[in-house]
């Protein structure tokens, strides 16, 4: 089981890496030392797209892949309350004394959606698009 962990890893999940255009990011060091990194793409109101980066042991990096695609397509209240035994799920077996990096990937999505509503979201291409080319309503009545 470790064998195949090591395999999929080793391949670099799609979701490995940062993000220019992300809504939404945190930085958490956990107690183990590992420290993780995650990016959310948030538009009309769903996680569109989640990155992150690990510094930390295999493990960490599968909870952190598998935490990310999880929240994909979640609305930000559902992906604040993803808890570490769905991402222990996700990911499959892993050893209870590497359990608590499931913790550590739920902990920096949460984070980082409390930092996302602090400022406010970024504007989509498409929305920046429509706002643009769309009649500004106070020049409407002067035709």
């Amino acid at each position: 089981m470790f064998d195949e962990l090591m395999a999929k890893i080793d391949a670099r999940p799609d979701n490995f890496g940062t993000m220019k255009d992300a809504s939404a990011h945190a930085k958490i060091k956990g107690p183990c030392g590992d420290t993780v990194e995650v990016w959310l793409r948030i538009d009309g109101g769903k996680i569109r797209k989640a990155s992150f980066m690990s510094d930390g042991c295999a493990y960490s990096s599968a909870c952190c892949s598998a935490a990310a695609k999880l929240t994909e397509g979640m609305t930000p209240s559902e992906a604040d309350q993803l808890g570490p035994d769905t991402v222990l799920s996700a990911v499959g077996s892993v050893p209870s004394d590497h359990q608590h990096c499931a913790l550590l990937a739920t902990n920096v999505i949460k984070k980082a959606l409390a930092d996302s509503s602090v400022k406010p979201a970024k504007k989509s291409f498409q929305q920046k698009l429509k706002q643009m080319f769309s009649p500004n309503p106070s020049e409407k009545n002067h035709v």
